[in-house]
């Protein structure tokens, strides 16, 4: 070997080297070693061994702002303005004023009822209506007949009403206006006359809105405490974004998710992610990071088999984020796997630089 080829084949080794180097540093997330340094990086770390180390609860459930009555007149069978009355007037006595030679009774209407409730009923004047049954004011106009004709027979029908409604807004199957033309309407009938949440209810916070104010439920809280729907109300259905976690680091499916139950587990999260990437993950290695004052880092060795039956009970709160670490033999094969190629490419020069000596 002549020395004048030497730095050929240095600067090939060198840049070989340059490779490794950069290919050992790249990783999935910081090592397992590296986030143990407890309280290096202002956080509380938590080995969680046993039941005992096991945090309290995760979301509680129950959030009900319940809105005071304001109109109190969710439904109401009286008469209320801009409903359109029909007055029928039955006399057989040929001098009354309402009779009809071909026994046809006589009828006056459809009558608009105007804000103030006064309605003219031809022969019999006005007649105060609103905030009255039809049989109440029907009973008065019976007494306002008998002077004009002894033997007439006055009834009050209703021919049509605008609808009182409230509104259903939001991430539900069915939005729009809920007529509320019957008695006991609650929040939870408008619910479901809009077809529900389009997913999982727990998913959804429920806001409603009431003479200018919002009124907001969790979903459990929302079907607990049912309360009176009124003329006017909006119910907003809308994401709840505190109830998501992240999965990342060495699994099969890093992801942002929400949750698939009201009260996830760490065994939710790890199978909502499809489980360990087995030829990467270092089961040895799985955090939870949890905001809060301090921040707090819990870590499990999944390699224990008690540790399993942790999973199923640590509780993950919204925003958790649950990282499993890569084992480092992981990055070795990597490594190792990327270096091929340019061994082949540097055995190749070596063998061209032997053969042209």
């Amino acid at each position: 070997m002549t020395i004048d080829r030497l730095p050929t084949r240095l600067l090939g080794f060198l840049s070989l080297l340059q490779f490794a180097s950069c290919s050992y540093m790249s990783q999935v997330g910081p090592q397992k070693s590296v986030i143990e340094k407890d309280g290096q990086q202002g956080y509380e770390l938590i080995e969680v061994k046993s039941r005992a180390d096991i945090p309290a609860g995760g979301r509680v459930y129950g959030q009900a702002d319940i809105p005071p009555s304001v109109r109190g007149d969710g439904y109401s069978d009286k008469i209320r303005s801009r409903d359109m009355l029909y007055f029928v007037i039955t006399d057989l006595t040929e001098l009354s004023p309402f009779y009809n030679p071909r026994g046809e009774p006589f009828a006056y209407g459809p009558v608009e009822v105007p804000d103030d409730g006064e309605v003219s009923v031809p022969y019999l004047g006005i007649v105060q209506v609103n905030g009255r049954t039809l049989a109440d004011v029907a009973r008065d106009l019976n007494d306002k007949a008998t002077p004009v004709s002894n033997t007439a027979q006055v009834n009050v029908n209703r021919a049509k009403r605008i609808e009182r409604t409230a509104n259903v807004i939001g991430e539900v199957k069915r939005p729009g206006p809920v007529p509320l033309e019957r008695h006991g309407i609650t929040s939870v009938d408008l619910l479901a006359a809009s077809g529900g949440a389009t997913e999982s209810e727990h998913l959804f916070k429920y806001i409603l809105r009431r003479n200018g104010r919002d009124y907001t439920f969790d979903y459990l809280g929302f079907r607990q405490h049912a309360f009176p729907v009124e003329t006017g109300d909006l119910l907003t259905v809308t994401t709840d974004v505190t109830n998501r976690f992240y999965v990342m680091g060495a699994i099969n499916k890093p992801t942002t998710v929400s949750f698939p139950v009201p009260a996830p587990t760490l065994a939710d999260a790890l199978g909502a992610a499809a489980g360990f990437d087995v030829s990467r993950s270092d089961p040895s290695g799985v955090f939870i990071f949890r905001k809060g004052n301090p921040d707090q880092v819990f870590t499990l060795n999944l390699k224990e088999p008690g540790a399993i039956f942790l999973t199923q009970r640590f509780p993950i709160r919204g925003e958790d984020l649950v990282f499993v670490t890569e084992a480092p033999l992981a990055r070795w094969s990597r490594l190792i796997t990327q270096l091929l190629p340019y061994t082949r490419l540097t055995q190749s020069a070596y063998d061209l630089d032997r053969i042209s000596n």
